[in-house]
């Protein structure tokens, strides 16, 4: 599991909005709300990086680095 760092999720409806996002790109994802992370099976290409930060952006959530 490879961990990001993200910002933005404060209850579990955020988590799993999180973990849709993620799911709707194709990678499965447990996002941790209490740790500010997301969990994911394996390390994101640059270019998936990009996408999912600018589609999470769109509903609030900034993605950082591996945590």
């Amino acid at each position: 599991m490879v961990n990001y760092e993200i910002e933005g999720m404060t209850c579990t409806h955020c988590k799993k909005t999180v973990e849709k996002i993620f799911a709707e790109s194709g990678k499965q994802a447990v996002a941790d709300v209490d740790a500010e992370m997301v969990s994911v099976n394996e390390t994101l290409t640059e270019e998936e990086l990009d996408q999912l930060k600018n589609r999470l952006s769109e509903d609030g959530y900034t993605l950082g680095n591996v945590k």
